[in-house]
């Protein structure tokens, strides 16, 4: 008897999830584990939602500004480090900031189903300047002044990981940054991986996100490039270097030649 698909699905079906989402997440960490495969779809074909969540933003996101996909970014970083900006950030998009604790603390909320969580306004004085929308609360124990930070809910979660079998069982490898806090707040989470495995729990090695929060799989070889996804490949430093010349108006193009070359 043939083995079933499970959750596996094709990279135009997963990506198809995000068209009209209110708030779409991207996981992984600066170079590492983006699930650009995903980002890049989007830019080729057109796609359009809301407003995107990273906590770093770094090619990914600068491909979505510059390609129109996202209305409006929020995060703690964006941009390339040491490459600078690309050419989505230089035309410049539509930022909520965030800060580490302020983006952890939503997507903490929208799990717990809270209405808000605290944060001590005078650990958020700077960011209190910069989103007037957040309101000031009393605690009623101590009657200190909090910033009540609201949840982040997420339509779709996009998760790439090194290795995934078809119930969604998944090892990130390398960096797990925030993604299982991510799979949490989602209504739904796909996860790309570079490897498809039969059960990745065999031989005792423990899921780093499992099968219950995941709703797609999609195979996904070399679907984190040209950034990183360890232990398979590093981030290809000339590309990204190169991809940072491009005009705005070549982004799409780029993202459909990169797919056409190889990226499922």
């Amino acid at each position: 008897m043939a083995a079933s698909n499970g959750k596996l699905a094709s990279r135009a079906a997963a990506a198809e999830l995000a068209r009209g989402a209110a708030r779409v997440a991207l996981g992984g960490w600066s170079f590492s584990r983006r699930p650009l495969a995903i980002a890049m779809h989007w830019a080729a074909h057109g796609l359009r939602f809301d407003e995107l969540l990273v906590l770093t933003g770094g090619v990914e996101t600068d491909l979505l500004a510059a390609a129109g996909v996202a209305q409006r970014v929020r995060g703690f970083y964006l941009g390339m480090e040491a490459l600078g900006m690309g050419p989505g950030l230089k035309a410049g998009c539509d930022v909520i900031e965030e800060t580490e604790t302020s983006l952890m603390l939503g997507l903490n909320a929208a799990v717990e189903g809270a209405s808000f969580l605290p944060l001590a306004a005078r650990h958020g004085e700077a960011l209190a300047h910069v989103r007037p929308d957040l309101r000031r609360v009393r605690c009623p124990y101590t009657d200190e002044e909090q910033l009540a930070i609201p949840p982040l809910p997420i339509t779709v979660a996009y998760v790439h990981a090194w290795r995934a079998d078809r119930r969604g069982n998944a090892v990130f490898g390398g960096h797990r940054a925030a993604d299982r806090l991510l799979a949490l707040a989602a209504q739904r989470t796909v996860v790309t991986c570079e490897e498809l495995v039969d059960d990745i729990t065999a031989g005792g090695v423990e899921a780093d996100l499992t099968e219950p929060l995941v709703s797609m799989v999609v195979h996904a070889p070399g679907g984190a490039k040209p950034g990183g996804c360890l232990p398979d490949y590093e981030a290809d430093w000339p590309a990204l270097l190169d991809y940072t010349a491009l005009e705005r108006d070549a982004v799409a193009g780029w993202a459909r030649a990169r797919l056409e070359g190889g990226a499922r």
